[in-house]
């Protein structure tokens, strides 16, 4: 008889609740008021239960709040647009920029996604015109031909500053440091290169050098094949894989790759040093010495092919030639 009561008492509540929503009340939680105006009292909490609200109007509730938010934050939260480097449109209103959260920049649509550190793109980043960027790679390259190479470095940094996606610059930046030792910093230049043009065969041929240096043989060779693969006939892939084979051990596979690259570039110094380096260590001393002595050549800073020279020298009893070798690889050294 109880549960009959209750169940006519919610059906009538449900009956006014209707005929408010007829009449467009704008709160659903105000009470409802009686022919007098006064508020209903609310049922008590053990004589029925809180009534459930329209999903219509509490629906249109929340897409009502959603596009007040959305409103606001368009007012505070800069455009895709203004994470490209642009002039303010007028002087009164600076341009704004995005706060960094860490990791990459936001991708710009039509532009290659590359992770950078914020280091290397400081707020006052700017737009350069290809025009000028071309004349700056170029100035760069001076550089390096002056033997300026911290100037050139530098520079390379800021052309980075301004475009990121440069590949040009990444990959010479890169050159520059592993022929300075600092493998970790090239190591950088070349994954972030690798990621703007991963089917460059001279860009995949320096990255998987420096990981053959740093001892990271397979995943040097990876890459190695990969741009083999791209061009089956590029000689500097070919002495860069010979190269790798040598590191690893494997000294006859070597000595065949760098015999073909020094057949087809009498000029290329690293195939006559790791060829003579890998000959010496077969016991084929005068092929060995042919090898270096065209070497210490193309790389008279090579203080290695120097003194393994002096060294087959003296197998060969040439003292005196053996000393020469010596003295200029201690000369090398300590310079």
């Amino acid at each position: 008889m109880v549960a009959k009561k209750r169940l006519t008492k919610r059906q009538k509540e449900q009956a006014e609740r209707e005929a408010a929503q007829t009449e467009l009340l704008s709160n659903m939680q105000a009470p409802h008021e009686d022919e007098d105006g006064e508020p209903e009292q609310e049922p008590d909490e053990g004589d029925s239960e809180e009534a459930p609200r329209d999903l219509g109007v509490v629906l249109g509730q929340l897409s009502d709040r959603l596009r007040q938010e959305e409103s606001a934050a368009s007012e505070q939260v800069p455009a895709e647009d203004d994470f490209v480097a642009a002039a303010p449109e007028t002087a009164e209103e600076p341009e704004q920029k995005p706060e960094r959260t860490g990791g990459a920049l936001p991708a710009v649509e039509g532009e290659a996604r590359v992770p950078v550190s914020f280091e290397m793109v400081p707020e006052e980043s700017v737009a350069v015109p290809a025009s000028m960027a071309g004349e700056r790679l170029g100035r760069a390259k001076d550089l390096v031909r002056d033997g300026r190479i911290e100037e050139a470095i530098a520079l390379y940094r800021d052309i980075l500053v301004q475009n990121p996606a440069n590949l040009k610059a990444r990959n010479n930046l890169g050159v520059l440091y592993d022929e300075l030792g600092r493998l970790e910093l090239a190591l950088e230049q070349f994954e972030a290169a690798e990621l703007i043009e991963p089917e460059n065969v001279e860009l995949l041929n320096n990255y998987g050098s420096v990981l053959g240096a740093m001892g990271r043989y397979d995943d040097a060779e990876e890459l190695l094949r990969r741009a083999q693969r791209l061009d089956p006939e590029d000689v500097s892939v070919r002495a860069s894989i010979g190269i790798l084979h040598f590191r690893r051990g494997v000294y006859v596979t070597a000595e065949e790759d760098l015999s073909w690259v020094c057949e087809q570039d009498d000029a290329h110094g690293p195939a006559f040093y790791y060829r003579g380096e890998a000959l010496n260590r077969l016991g084929r001393f005068d092929e060995a010495m042919q090898a270096l002595e065209r070497a210490t050549v193309l790389q008279p800073q090579n203080a290695r092919a120097f003194y393994t020279l002096g060294h087959l020298y003296d197998r060969k009893h040439m003292g005196e030639e053996a000393t020469l070798m010596y003295r200029r690889a201690r000369e090398l050294s300590r310079g």
